[in-house]
């Protein structure tokens, strides 16, 4: 069970600058071209935005507050559930090992422990028995997925 405080990470290399890399992953209205759960984000304001998440038998609403917003460095969002904050996503920017690319890292954190409501949700509608493993194989697919969008715009 994901613990208070716990973080998931996944990096790749990046053949474009970091300004394009920025462009994407901070366009929430993008985030389910790459996101294995969600299926639709709008932005509410100029710093939040509501998502719309699926998997298997479970759909959830959620909102989310931009915490950092630094153009080619960082973005970060952390979502809003039952009253507080419950996760915060991140994505930092670098500069790659070789000329012409950038390091995406994606980082996850639990804000909160994870309810035991959650964990029978997640059992009985997503069939997800380990969401530590689960997430990370989610992260995994995330940043590859933002590299080949990215290349694809940048190779255009």
């Amino acid at each position: 069970m994901l613990q208070k405080d716990e973080t998931l990470t996944a990096s790749t290399e990046v053949r474009a600058s970091p300004e394009q890399v920025y462009a994407v992953v901070s366009d929430v209205t993008r985030s389910p071209e790459w996101s294995p759960e969600t299926t639709r984000a709008e932005w509410l304001a100029a710093d939040r935005f509501r998502a719309w998440n699926r998997r298997r038998l479970g759909r959830w609403k959620t909102v989310a507050n931009v915490v950092e917003a630094e153009p080619g460095h960082r973005f970060s969002f952390v979502v809003q559930a039952m009253g507080g904050d419950w996760t915060q996503w991140t994505y930092l920017i670098e500069p790659g090992s070789a000329a012409g690319t950038t390091r995406l890292t994606e980082t996850f954190r639990m804000c909160v422990p994870l309810p035991f409501g959650v964990v029978v949700f997640e059992h009985l509608c997503l069939f997800v028995r380990d969401r530590r493993a689960d997430l990370q194989r989610n992260i995994d697919a995330s940043v590859d997925r933002i590299r080949a969008i990215v290349e694809a715009g940048a190779d255009a």
